[in-house]
């Protein structure tokens, strides 16, 4: 059996001409626990390097000077004595998928990527090599799946879970396991015949797969039961019950089945580790008592094995609810904080950030409402707000003593790929009668990822409209240099984790001087954001990062008060003043 420490010892290899994407890869993995990386960004000393080292994988950029990755790989193949051609491409080339595992790559993902996504594949592929070495059995793996879905059974479900917990006692991770029932099965199957309810509990699977993480499982454990596991390094366990009401709302969606609609509900029993159990098979017993009661509670609906966390779960939904009345009743705000240049000391704009001043309970923490925003899709409508009361403002200040300010609006990939989002952007300006060019529009890396062709159209359409764009986080995507010429971006702004420890950690030193460096070469701008401290600062200015904000100048403030704080700069010593 292949454990943990097999896996997190496993030979890995990363192959990028582009010396900040193998900073960036490399720290990714050395602080996932992978103990033997080792990088190049010469693809003509890769063949060498595996026939010395055998490498369990290889992470393998496409479009390289010289020799590209195709090139790579049929060099491989000379050397490779198993068969196997541990490969895995990361490149900014999605039309290059099939070309790519008809050369014998064995898993492909297109930059910028999801971190946890990628560390999944990394993870799933390493367990696979090592099992094929040590086995060279694959008869002995497809037992271990269900022949109709083709997703986990329930003996290699106990194993993952298994596993899932020895790596959460480590890493002080929760888990969760959902078991999953199709609700009155038999009478879809009864009215329909066994072809059919076997063609739904595939779609079923499916659904249940897009419902979750790349690090999470789905199986299908006897019938009309399916199990989830996931795994959650916050530390909050009603994360289990925002997947629940995921996999409810997923399931509701009519299925195409033979040629007719077929809509099924769910209901879910719920237990988590550690709180009710650190064992598998105490957990999966919980879990389905827990399934039970949600039955007879009527079916579509889910529970917790525990009582209190049941309490919880309904005050999640209480959340949810008043979150859907928070904009007509005029709950939300926004506070801006100040960004400064590094080199004078000057205001250069501030960024406009939510807030929700909720009755009787007061400014509740971003941390705490926005993802039910997202889960529940109302952060397009409370997104439209947001740049609607932003250009207001704009508008508000351009006519006051304050003047002419940009403001900075971070937009969702939810909202940012809906259909009229520029159109609303542009009514906003025109409705406010402020100039273009004074709202900026940050997107994250994984907004890009969404759907490249369709964000490229977005992002030239507000360009042509005069706003500015920028990357916001930048550094979690692991975006390449061929990527970011692509599209009309200005502005990076550097991820506050590499901030906070870029005067502690040399290799966060390293990469943050790096994507700098990069910026200026692209002619982009760069604003460091999260800047607490003075030596994080002077770090900043000896380096020429054009911009910084952070507590160090100022926290978010309501308009009034950031009015108030540019007013005493204006009349006095600047409050970021250049080192």
């Amino acid at each position: 059996m292949v454990g943990t420490t097999d896996i997190l010892n496993a030979r890995i290899l990363v192959v990028d001409d582009s010396s900040v994407n193998v900073l960036l890869l490399e720290r990714m993995l050395r602080v996932a626990g992978y103990s033997s990386v080792t990088t190049t960004t010469d693809p003509r000393a890769v063949r060498d390097l595996y026939r010395e080292n055998r490498h369990d994988l290889i992470l393998l950029d496409l479009l390289m000077p010289g020799m590209d990755g195709f090139q790579v790989m049929q060099g491989l193949k000379d050397v490779e004595t198993e068969g196997y051609l541990p490969v895995l491409v990361l490149t900014a080339q999605p039309g290059h998928k099939l070309r790519a595992l008809q050369a014998g790559a064995k898993d492909f993902v297109t930059k910028p990527f999801e971190q946890v996504e990628v560390l999944t594949r990394i993870h799933n592929m390493l367990e696979v090599r090592l099992l094929l070495r040590e086995s060279r059995n694959y008869g002995r793996l497809l037992e271990q799946y269900d022949q109709l879905t083709g997703l986990p059974n329930r003996t290699l479900y106990r194993k993952l879970l298994t596993r899932a917990l020895d790596r959460s006692a480590a890493r002080k991770r929760i888990v969760s396991v959902l078991f999953v029932a199709v609700d009155r099965f038999e009478n879809v199957n009864d009215a329909l015949g066994p072809e059919i309810g076997d063609a739904l509990l595939r779609l079923v699977g499916d659904r249940l797969v897009g419902c979750i993480g790349p690090m999470d499982t789905a199986a299908r454990i006897e019938g009309h039961e399916f199990g989830l596991i996931v795994a959650t390094s916050g530390g909050d366990p009603q994360t289990a019950g925002t997947v629940a009401n995921k996999v409810r709302h997923a399931l509701r969606r009519p299925l195409e089945v033979g040629g007719a609609e077929v809509a099924v509900t769910a209901s879910i029993g719920i237990a988590v580790s550690p709180a009710d159990s650190p064992d598998a098979e105490t957990l999966m017993k919980y879990a389905g008592t827990a399934l039970h009661e949600a039955i007879g509670a009527g079916r579509d609906t889910y529970r917790f094995y525990s009582a209190d966390m049941n309490a919880r779960a309904l005050e999640t939904l209480e959340l949810e609810n008043s979150l859907r009345n928070a904009v007509e009743r005029h709950e939300f705000i926004l506070h801006y904080q100040p960004k400064m240049r590094i080199d004078t000391g000057e205001w250069s704009g501030v960024e406009a950030l939510l807030r929700w001043q909720r009755p009787g309970l007061g400014l509740v923490l971003p941390s705490r409402f926005i993802p039910v925003l997202e889960e529940t899709g109302l952060i397009v409508p409370v997104g439209t707000w947001v740049i609607e009361t932003a250009c207001r403002q704009i508008g508000e200040w351009a006519h006051s003593g304050i003047g002419r300010m940009r403001v900075a609006v971070n937009v969702s990939s939810k909202q940012f790929l809906r259909d009229g989002f520029v159109p609303d952007i542009a009514r906003a300006i025109r409705k406010n009668d402020i100039a273009p060019e004074s709202l900026d529009i940050e997107i994250t890396e994984s907004s890009l990822m969404s759907g490249s062709e369709e964000a490229d159209n977005v992002l030239r359409e507000l360009k042509a409209l005069g706003v500015r764009i920028a990357i916001d986080d930048f550094g979690t995507g692991y975006s390449s240099l061929a990527y970011l010429q692509r599209f009309p971006i200005g502005t990076l702004k550097i991820d506050i984790s590499f901030i906070r420890d870029v005067t502690t950690n040399p290799d966060v030193a390293a990469i943050t001087v790096a994507i700098i460096n990069m910026a200026r070469s692209l002619k982009m701008k760069v604003i460091a954001e999260g800047v607490e401290t003075q030596p994080q600062l002077e770090f900043l200015r000896r380096h020429a990062c054009d911009e910084m904000q952070g507590y160090y100048c100022s926290r978010p403030l309501p308009a009034a008060e950031l009015a108030k704080l540019r007013e005493e700069d204006r009349a006095g010593t600047p409050r970021c003043t250049p080192l």
